[in-house]
């Protein structure tokens, strides 16, 4: 009798008890998931919320990675240009890339970059120039992005064209500024849009 009085005084306090154990245990795991809801926000917003503009020159409001991929299809772009490598100069392109060239008069030509007549007149022309012992190197400078954003790019290039002739002479043939527009397909950066403008005409005309 003694025992189950003793019962019936205490077993309101352990029932309380784990009562309360219960409520820190579920306060516990409402704390944990309203953090990993944030957490996944933050995640979220990092990953798509990129945007640069000309406007934003000196801002860090754009993502590392992709900057730093854009340059390497712009340097390559020179790299393959000038080694004869015209496989891994087309590899560069989106398959409908478009190309436009404004001469020093003005006069704009447009094509399609992968086009038959446009790979055609690039192997011609890197033949024409291994024939005549002409090598050509693209000294990219100024990179001037317009707009950046998780899958678009647009920016304005700076470069000066040198050529050797017959391993004698290198002359300075003529300062270009290109205009590019990218697109990220699968992760990988491709060119779209390539626009040559000349300060001064060819050796050899494009």
């Amino acid at each position: 009798m003694k025992n189950f009085l003793l019962f019936l005084l205490f077993s309101p306090i352990i029932l309380y008890g784990q009562d309360e154990k219960k409520r820190n245990g579920l306060k516990k795991l409402i704390q944990q998931a309203e953090q990993l809801a944030k957490d996944l926000r933050v995640e979220k917003s990092s990953q798509n919320d990129y945007f640069f503009s000309s406007s934003d020159i000196g801002s860090t409001s754009f993502n590392t990675a992709d900057r730093i991929a854009i340059k390497d299809v712009i340097d390559a772009y020179g790299f393959y240009w000038d080694s004869n490598n015209l496989e891994g100069y087309l590899s560069l392109f989106s398959d409908s890339a478009k190309g436009v060239t404004v001469d020093a008069n003005g006069n704009v030509d447009q094509y399609y970059i992968k086009s038959d007549l446009q790979v055609n007149n690039g192997k011609k022309r890197m033949q024409y120039f291994i024939e005549n012992q002409m090598q050509r190197r693209h000294i990219m400078a100024n990179s001037f992005f317009i707009e950046l954003t998780n899958n678009y790019a647009h920016l304005r290039q700076y470069m000066i064209l040198l050529t050797t002739n017959n391993k004698k002479k290198t002359e300075i043939l003529t300062p270009i500024n290109y205009v590019f527009k990218l697109m990220k397909f699968n992760d990988t950066w491709k060119i779209v849009y390539r626009e040559i403008n000349l300060d001064k005409p060819l050796d050899l005309s494009l």
